[in-house]
């Protein structure tokens, strides 16, 4: 008898190692394919460099775009604070009112017909268009850099959310109309559940486009230089300068701050739907 419950322990121990494993060798999987392509992308910029013997002032070499990083890490590191606290605030601003606007566009036919028709237009304008009018209202500093990303971002969260919203199967809105449930109920026990991946496919969105935004926000209305500017600032500072690493090593750290806060939200928006949705239960897999 104690044999016999060693071996099934034992089997049982076998059985719960294989999902680890499995999970272990998918992540692997994802992760190394993107990490062989960048080092083979490095590789094959490095060789072109030094074929070509181009000035690093036209094309430099990742080793100069590195020790340029290293000299420069403070003011690059405040800089990537300071954007990515503007990026943060556009963000939170995107999410409460490009959500507020598609509850109010979905809520009534008539007022998407009428008001739906203007978010295009606004995502349609180019921003350049108008961030002379924002400068004249608002000045220079934080507050038109966050007005930009907003504009840049806020689309694709009303978008998504008004489109989850009005998405919702007839038979289950009646469903809910036979219980007796109000609107707001019917709002929080069935839209909002049903919308929430349309939701979290535009926070992915605008968690992108809200760096992008405070970065070209920072061009045109960005307050003064090292700690009272970001990235932006610095782009420009060096393009202006000719100082071609420096400049290299500014972009790469706004895409890599990007990166991070588009992955920042993607896990937010997987932490959501992992229990019970079946895109991200099979991405758990």
């Amino acid at each position: 008898m104690t044999t016999q419950k060693i071996s099934v322990n034992s089997e049982l121990e076998r059985v719960s190692s294989v999902p680890s494993k499995a999970g272990s060798r998918v992540r692997l999987e994802r992760i190394l394919p993107p990490f062989l392509a960048f080092v083979l992308f490095i590789l094959i910029w490095q060789v072109v460099v030094w074929i070509t013997g181009l000035r690093p002032a036209f094309l430099p070499a990742p080793l100069d775009v590195v020790n340029a990083f290293i000299e420069n890490r403070e003011s690059l590191l405040e800089a990537a604070w300071f954007t990515f606290r503007t990026s943060v605030t556009a963000f939170m601003v995107v999410l409460l009112l490009g959500t507020l606007i598609a509850f109010a566009l979905s809520s009534n036919k008539f007022v998407e017909r009428a008001l739906y028709p203007y978010a295009v237009l606004l995502q349609a304008t180019p921003v350049i268009a108008i961030v002379p009018i924002i400068i004249i209202w608002c000045g220079i500093g934080f507050l038109p850099i966050v007005i930009i990303s907003v504009l840049v971002a806020i689309f694709a969260v009303i978008a998504n959310t008004t489109q989850g919203l009005i998405s919702v199967e007839n038979n289950l809105q009646n469903l809910f109309r036979l219980y007796g449930a109000n609107k707001l109920q019917t709002l929080l026990k069935l839209k909002l559940p049903f919308a929430l991946p349309f939701m979290v496919t535009g926070w992915r969105i605008a968690a992108g486009l809200v760096v992008v935004g405070a970065v070209v926000g920072e061009f045109y209305a960005g307050a003064g230089g090292g700690g009272n500017g970001g990235l932006g600032i610095i782009i420009v500072a060096a393009a202006s300068r000719l100082k071609t690493p420096y400049l290299f090593s500014a972009s790469l750290s706004a895409a890599l701050l990007g990166v991070i806060f588009f992955t920042l939200v993607s896990y937010l928006g997987h932490l959501l739907l992992k229990n019970w949705h079946e895109s991200a239960m099979q991405h758990e897999n």
